[in-house]
């Protein structure tokens, strides 16, 4: 019976492995191992940015925005895994709360309270390496994320965010549809619906 099942899933392996490449569960984090305590069995936003952060920049003194930071469960994985990043600007109107702050005594990270797209007027254009858009999701404010920020992006930086696509937040896909449509570079979707595209 033992082989009977060993022989069944060794010819269903290729469907299984095409499921899990479908579902986000195959190669988690592309670029740099993930330790033993990180170990997950998908592909999360941050394994995309980690990804991301090693395959599309270059340069030991990167700069990364994150605007919707929340816990900062995001930037702490990028923290532990990017070290070329000298800079992680964490903005919210809320601080993480004190029992839940995964940012809080990390060197190289700054929190920024405030709307996103105030808090863009303190950076110089075209000083930022790679920005992800995850605070409101409404069509609106989305649009006003991508306008205040896309302008702070390095020529060949990346502009990212998340829940393209999503049931619960369709603002997400038709505000990064409209404003990329004829964009130089293509527009790319990632697990996790994490959307991302390269600054012109």
């Amino acid at each position: 019976m033992r082989a009977l099942i060993r022989k069944i899933r060794q010819a269903t392996e290729p469907v299984r492995d095409w499921i899990r490449v479908r579902g986000g569960s195959r190669g988690v984090q592309r670029s740099v191992p993930l330790r033993p305590e990180d170990a997950e069995p998908t592909r999360r936003r941050w394994h995309v940015l980690v990804d991301l952060i090693h395959e599309q920049l270059s340069g030991p003194e990167l700069t990364i925005v994150e605007v919707g930071t929340r816990t900062g469960e995001t930037t702490e994985h990028l923290h532990k895994y990017c070290p070329q990043v000298a800079a992680f600007f964490c903005i919210d109107l809320q601080e993480p709360a004190a029992g839940s702050n995964r940012i809080a005594g990390l060197d190289r990270v700054s929190f920024i309270k405030g709307y996103s797209d105030e808090a863009a007027s303190r950076f110089e254009d075209q000083s930022v390496d790679l920005v992800f858009i995850d605070a409101d999701h409404s069509e609106a404010w989305v649009r006003r994320d991508i306008a205040a920020w896309l302008p702070k992006v390095k020529p060949g930086g990346v502009i990212s965010g998340h829940d393209y696509d999503s049931k619960n937040h369709p603002g997400v896909k038709i505000a990064v549809d409209a404003l990329f449509a004829g964009h130089s570079h293509p527009l790319k979707i990632e697990a996790n619906k994490v959307w991302w595209t390269l600054r012109a």
